[in-house]
């Protein structure tokens, strides 16, 4: 084992990365520095990165604000980086990286047209699994991408306003790493000589998983003893530092799991339990050499938790809720996707006046949160609001229901009845399911929304009503049209203002969000001591496709929160639907497998993990007719991660 404590910087540096003379192509050189100051060229950084290595970095940085780019190029260019450029169109970036080819990126979250998010995937494209020196700039307010980037690709992130010290020593980390990689894939040897100064934990297993190497911060981690790690196998290993971590049967399945497939590459993030509780991210993966043949496999921990920044991301992940309770008023309506901004701005809309609205959405989206919200905030607020379910009233009694009776008019009409729609008289009727009324019922309803009037049942005046209508329904009702089981003239009178309300599968960013929120009220409720989600529950939670939407990760929340014993709801109690059958986290990087699929007859060792993924999708696509979503199941990954998958290889279901 004995590693030198030597510079890492000694020969990591590849000749051909060695200071060139002034490179025009560069928009920062020594030039934009004032002669009558002097030039600092030592980057403010805790890493032994020497000058010549500053000097010769390609720095790219993303953004589509010219003056944020001018200035970090200019700091930047006073640290003495050297080769700059820059790209303010986030569609260009690939192509520019592509030509560049940079040692780092720093990369703007929040771009028109196309987030950071978006724009990361594209390079890892290009890069095929390769290391990815993403640095995301994000403002301090979006604690939301703050989580979801400490899971993505990116290898690190950075709060705007950006203090320029912290960003050279988190650009001195990124290019340490850079660089490292780069020699391993020049030079075709292990990391024994060069790991133990990387900062992050990590450790090298040979062709036949016994362990090769373990730097000092693997030790550390796991607090191991340095004379019985050299040979140990990887089952022993895992067995020995399971209980590290805070849950460690998914910890001792993935482990098992990424070293039972000599191909498989894991990202994730896991969560320790002891000697303290930190985030970690872990990185697994194959190393081959030139000729494709396996030397082994590396796996490495890098410390994500930053204590104090975690706890203020969970400070502004409720501040930030607050703020969007406060600035639109939808008291029950959680979430920050693109989509639900897009509710939001629809239902901002529908305000202003008494146009009749139509909201649309699957079971469990939340419809009726929609159409009181729309009441509560707007001048009919001081009004009744009343909700009628048309699905759930027999056929005999709906226009008893919607429209009251009088006395005497049918058998058991003891009395008079006031109808939904006068009792809503002022403010608003919500008419749920309307899919579901039936044609009779379907005919007065409209004659009620033509003339703002209704007639009791066995009465002889009509009544005027002042009421805003909102319907709601789950069901196409453009195909119900169709067939002639809904008629047209009152869909045209209900659906002349539509809000669709998105589905859970399609805003999975508002997870965390909706759980933290569902966890707290249960745990409340409850008296449990339940204070948030594990790292493990959490990943399952917005791995699963929920087809019961909002209200099915309701009820799974507090089932969870009342199997729960400790102050943290794990992956144990979540139902055992939502655990995957092979836990192989990440899905937006793991080489897909289909469990059931047969191994192609032709398959050759060393085929490269893009191919098999392809390979992969092609066989579940096959066995499930092309049907997405159960070559989705098949694959234990997210409908939408395999949908993009697809497209990246070119493919696409028949149907």
């Amino acid at each position: 084992m004995g590693v030198p404590r030597r510079a890492v910087w000694m020969s990591a540096l590849p000749l051909d990365r060695l200071p060139a003379p002034y490179d025009n192509s560069c928009l920062y050189t020594r030039a934009h520095i004032s002669a009558t100051r002097p030039r600092a060229v030592k980057v403010a950084t805790t890493v032994n990165l020497p000058d010549e290595a500053v000097q010769a970095s390609k720095v790219l940085i993303v953004d589509d604000d010219e003056a944020t780019i001018e200035s970090l190029g200019a700091a930047l260019a006073e640290k003495g980086y050297e080769c700059i450029r820059s790209v303010t169109d986030p569609t260009a970036a690939a192509g520019v990286y592509a030509e560049y080819r940079p040692d780092i990126v720093l990369l703007d979250r929040d771009m028109p047209g196309m987030d950071g998010f978006a724009v990361m995937d594209a390079l890892e494209d290009l890069e095929n699994g390769s290391y990815l020196p993403v640095l995301m700039m994000i403002d301090d307010e979006d604690a939301s991408p703050r989580i979801r980037a400490l899971a993505s690709p990116a290898k690190d992130i950075i709060t705007k306003p950006i203090d320029v010290d912290e960003l050279c020593v988190r650009m001195g980390n990124l290019l340490e790493v850079r660089l490292l990689y780069g020699r391993l894939a020049l030079k075709e040897h292990t990391l024994e000589s060069v790991l133990d100064y990387t900062g992050e934990a990590i450790a090298m297993f040979d062709a036949g998983d016994r362990l090769e190497f373990a730097n000092r911060q693997y030790q550390e981690l796991f607090r191991l003893d340095d004379a019985v790690l050299p040979g140990m196998a990887a089952a022993d290993l895992r067995e020995r530092t399971k209980d590290t971590f805070h849950e460690p049967d998914r910890f001792e399945a993935a482990d098992r799991s990424v070293f039972a497939d000599t191909s498989a590459v894991l990202e994730d993030i896991v969560e320790t339990a002891m000697p303290a509780q930190r985030l970690l991210y872990r990185f697994s993966a194959p190393v081959l050499d030139r000729a494709r043949a396996r030397l082994g496999r590396i796996v490495v921990y890098r410390d994500v938790s930053k204590d104090a920044e975690i706890e203020e991301m969970k400070g502004e992940v409720l501040r930030l809720r607050a703020e969007l309770r406060a600035e639109y008023g939808f008291d029950s309506l959680i979430g920050d996707s693109r989509a639900m901004r897009e509710m939001f701005a629809l239902m901002h809309s529908a305000l202003g006046n008494d146009i009749t609205v139509l909201v649309q959405g699957e079971s469990g989206t939340g419809k009726e949160l929609v159409a009181r919200a729309i009441h509560v905030n707007s001048a009919r607020r001081g009004g009744p609001f009343v909700a009628v379910n048309c699905a759930a009233i027999p056929e005999t009694l709906i226009e008893s229901e919607l429209f009251g009776h009088e006395r005497g008019a049918f058998t058991g009409a003891t009395a008079r009845r006031i109808g939904q729609f006068e009792q809503a008289d002022g403010g608003t009727v919500l008419l749920d399911e309307i899919g579901e009324m039936n044609p009779m019922a379907q005919a007065k309803l409209l004659r009620v929304l033509q003339e703002r009037e209704i007639q009791r049942v066995g009465g002889a005046g009509v009544i005027p009503v002042d009421v805003r209508v909102i319907a709601a329904t789950h069901k196409d009702l453009p195909a119900a049209v169709e067939a002639g089981a809904f008629r047209d003239d009152l869909y045209y009178r209900i659906a002349v203002y539509p809000i669709p309300v998105p589905p859970l599968r399609d805003r999975s960013e508002d997870i965390p969000t909706l759980t933290d929120h569902m966890v707290r009220k249960y745990a409340a409720s409850l008296n449990k001591p339940v204070r948030g989600v594990s790292v493990g529950a959490l990943q399952q939670l917005m791995d699963y496709d929920w087809p019961g939407n909002v209200r099915e990760l309701e009820n799974v929340v507090q089932r969870g929160v009342v199997l729960t014993p400790n102050d943290l709801l794990s992956a144990e109690a979540l139902p055992a639907h939502l655990r995957p059958q092979h836990p192989l986290a990440g899905d937006d990087d793991d080489v897909l497998h289909a469990p059931s699929a047969p191994q192609s007859p032709d398959a050759q060792p060393g085929v490269s993990l893009s191919d098999t993924e392809k390979a992969a999708i092609e066989r579940a696509l096959a066995v499930t007719g092309n049907n997405v979503k159960q070559a989705a199941n098949l694959l234990k990954v997210n409908r939408t991660t395999l949908y993009r998958k697809m497209k990246r290889h070119g493919l696409a279901p028949d149907r």
